[in-house]
């Protein structure tokens, strides 16, 4: 009998304890072990978004262990504040994990629609000012008038051919480039169809090149630098040359005609000119009027006096949008670009700007501006002018360095998608005596 009531309590002990195991937590919610547990890995997957400061990422391991733990408990215990609680946290840390976003509207792709339209602007005068320079070099006296297959230098003397014009397509640069006896040279031709060797140590190679590139950054960046176009020239010698790159020499010599270079044509695009007359050396179709051209499609011309960094940062933005390159040095420090180097630089970082905004993101917002004393008295501030009467600001004023303040705000940049491109940027501007503010940190992308 006392064995069967032993055996009954021990019965009793098991079946409270199996519900202890089994049943309790269900009603009771989850232990702290399972919320600790999800919570510290959760507490990772925000620290992270935070770190990555809206730029989009894909959760790793331990992200995708707590939003699976955070999963369980919430099927396990949907009734649960903690665990709602937990798995909304969860949410908000996955959809910040896709990068911040902003809706992007027909004006703020403007620009690029612009740009079209400027590029068949010029494309379009480049096309009349090359068929009038071609009809006048194939018209001259003596002209050649078919390039290949190029006359015998067995056969043909220099003189009833130098200071003729021939016309070279499918002109290759650089790739055909090559240098022989410390001379520069880019070759048209073949073997078979003989070669032309277009001279690119002088002056007129570079009036017209230089004006190509001035192009490119002004007008139209997809130009690429290597380029297959068209080159009218002049015939000068009789030459023979190595026509291949490189130190080493593995092909034989060729003989061929030196060609000094007066016209390049790149279809679609623009046509360079040397000209000696011009301080630049050369020029392409239209740049004389480039101005008058582009200046019908600014939104802003100047810098007000008045504007804030903030206002700056977005008229910078629109002068490197629009492509007026005048208005971009007019917002930078001028101690950046009061030498050559700064200004070589300033037009660098030009053709950078151009290339990010074309590619990589289309807006930028600019967020509210800090500023800062860095030398001098600010006798506007209103903290110290809590402690000090008018006759003290005058004394130290009298005896200050002149007034230099810095600014400082971060921008935003979104692609055409509207996600986050990168982190937000810092930047920096400059102002003396209360004058006009001026960016610092102009190669900082956006």
């Amino acid at each position: 009998m006392r064995t069967l009531r032993y055996h009954g309590w021990l019965w009793m002990l098991f079946c409270a304890a199996a519900l202890c195991v089994g049943g309790a937590p269900d009603k009771e919610g989850p232990s702290k072990l399972e919320l600790s547990g999800a919570e510290h890995r959760l507490k990772g997957f925000e620290d992270k978004v935070k770190r990555m400061r809206g730029q989009p990422f894909k959760p790793g391991a331990i992200e995708q262990e707590a939003l699976q733990r955070i999963a369980d408990l919430q099927k396990k215990y949907p009734d649960d504040p903690k665990v709602k609680e937990l798995f909304e946290r969860a949410r908000q840390a996955l959809l910040a994990s896709k990068g911040e976003t902003t809706k992007i509207t027909p004006d703020m792709l403007a620009y690029r629609e612009n740009e079209k339209k400027l590029k068949g602007m010029f494309a379009a005068e480049a096309e009349k000012a090359w068929e009038a320079f071609r009809k006048q070099a194939t018209e001259q006296k003596g002209a050649i008038a078919k390039a290949f297959p190029a006359p015998s230098t067995d056969e043909a003397d220099i003189a009833d051919l130098r200071g003729k014009y021939v016309v070279l397509e499918g002109f290759d640069y650089p790739r055909n480039e090559f240098t022989d006896m410390g001379r520069q040279f880019c070759f048209v031709g073949a073997g078979a169809r003989g070669f032309y060797y277009v001279e690119l140590s002088n002056r007129s190679w570079l009036g017209a090149y230089e004006a190509l590139k001035r192009y490119r950054r002004l007008v139209n960046r997809d130009m690429p630098e290597g380029m297959q176009g068209t080159l009218v020239g002049k015939i000068t010698n009789v030459l023979l040359l190595v026509p291949q790159a490189g130190e080493e020499k593995t092909q034989s010599v060729q003989w061929g005609w030196a060609v000094e270079p007066e016209a390049l044509y790149v279809p679609g695009c623009t046509f360079a000119i040397t000209d000696p007359q011009t301080e630049k050396g050369g020029k392409f179709a239209a740049e004389e009027k480039m101005e008058d051209v582009k200046g019908a499609l600014y939104t802003v011309k100047a810098v007000p006096d008045n504007a804030t960094p903030e206002r700056l940062t977005e008229i910078f933005i629109t002068a490197i949008k629009e492509k007026n390159y005048p208005l971009y040095l007019e917002c930078i420090d001028p101690r950046r670009r009061a030498t050559p180097k700064g200004r070589d630089l300033c037009m660098y970082h030009w053709e950078w700007h151009q290339k990010r905004f074309a590619e990589f993101y289309c807006h930028v917002v600019v967020n509210p501006a800090k500023i800062s004393v860095l030398q001098g008295f600010d006798e506007s501030s209103t903290i110290e002018g809590a402690f000090l009467t008018k006759e003290d600001k005058e004394k130290i004023k009298a005896t200050s360095e002149p007034l230099v303040e810095q600014a400082e705000l971060t921008t935003v940049a979104y692609d055409e998608r509207g996600r986050q491109y990168g982190s937000p940027k810092p930047r920096f501007f400059r102002r003396v005596e209360k004058k006009r503010w001026y960016i610092t940190d102009f190669a900082q992308p956006f």
